[in-house]
């Protein structure tokens, strides 16, 4: 079943990133800096087109200014990907969150654009942030796996129960931020800002609901999800272990979450079995 793997993109760490996720990352920062331009212009101009006008123009100009420092750093996104503190990437945003409404719960009263291009920078810099982690692990990946030789792969959901869970979550969240948006819109409650934000845990445990592929090599573990392709080395896990309905690839981090396989997604466990086996983990 051996195979040699190799990066699709062909990069190596040393190579600049490329246009496409120069952009992205360029995007991520002007979801940052924008609204703040504009919220310090609208402390001296009022009118709303202004405004808007002088958001796309900042939009734009941080846009392509972050995204030509980021295409002439060698190496960004494959060392970005390595690391386990890229999903800061999508903390980050959450900041606009925290001054906005920090600001309103200690008496501070901001400026009334200050709740959208707040609701805009979170919102935007989450979303962006997502997708730059994604675009930053596939790189990763495909930069460890241009010499990988693969032993076996399968394609399986997490097991039932959690999808259960996931799933229940995730509509509850979903109902709740719906019911807050039209709250803040039609009567004009604050809360009704706060609740949208759980919007992102359904969107976060949604993915619980995808099936993913799973890619066994000698040099350790690919798992690639719809929009994302992640590679650890097998130095990452402690061990694999086999029940009744599930499989379970241990982390070695205590914050790092273990593979979770629902058994009977899996087409040929004797293959599967077989290829871990031939890990470091199979003689542990």
């Amino acid at each position: 079943m051996a195979a040699s793997t190799r990066s699709v993109l062909g990069r190596s760490n040393a190579e600049r990133p490329d246009g496409e996720y120069a952009l992205v990352a360029g995007l991520y920062v002007a979801s940052f800096v924008a609204p703040a331009l504009v919220l310090a212009l609208s402390q001296a101009v009022a009118d709303a087109a202004i405004l808007y006008i002088g958001l796309i123009i900042a939009v734009t100009g941080v846009t392509a200014i972050a995204g030509w420092v980021v295409w002439w750093t060698p190496g960004l996104a494959v060392t970005l990907g390595r690391h386990d503190a890229v999903w800061l990437l999508v903390v980050l945003p959450f900041s606009w969150f925290g001054g906005v409404f920090g600001a309103t719960a200690i008496g501070v009263e901001p400026p009334n654009i200050a709740a959208p291009l707040g609701v805009l920078g979170t919102a935007g810099g989450m979303l962006l942030g997502i997708i730059l982690v994604a675009m930053s692990r596939t790189r990763h990946a495909n930069a460890a796996l241009e010499e990988a030789v693969e032993l076996t792969e399968w394609e399986a959901r997490w097991p039932r129960r959690w999808r259960r869970i996931a799933g229940g979550v995730s509509v509850v969240a979903f109902t709740v931020s719906t019911l807050g948006i039209l709250a803040a819109f039609v009567f004009n409650s604050e809360w009704g800002w706060r609740l949208y934000y759980l919007l992102f845990v359904g969107v976060v445990l949604m993915n619980v609901l995808n099936p993913r592929t799973f890619r066994v090599t000698d040099t350790g573990l690919v798992v690639e999800h719809p929009l994302q392709r992640q590679f650890r080395p097998w130095a990452a896990y402690t061990s694999f272990e086999w029940s009744d309905d599930t499989l379970v690839i241990r982390s070695a981090a205590w914050w790092r979450p273990s593979h979770r396989c629902d058994r009977d997604d899996i087409v040929d466990v004797d293959a599967v079995r077989s290829g871990l086996n031939e890990t470091p983990l199979g003689g542990q």
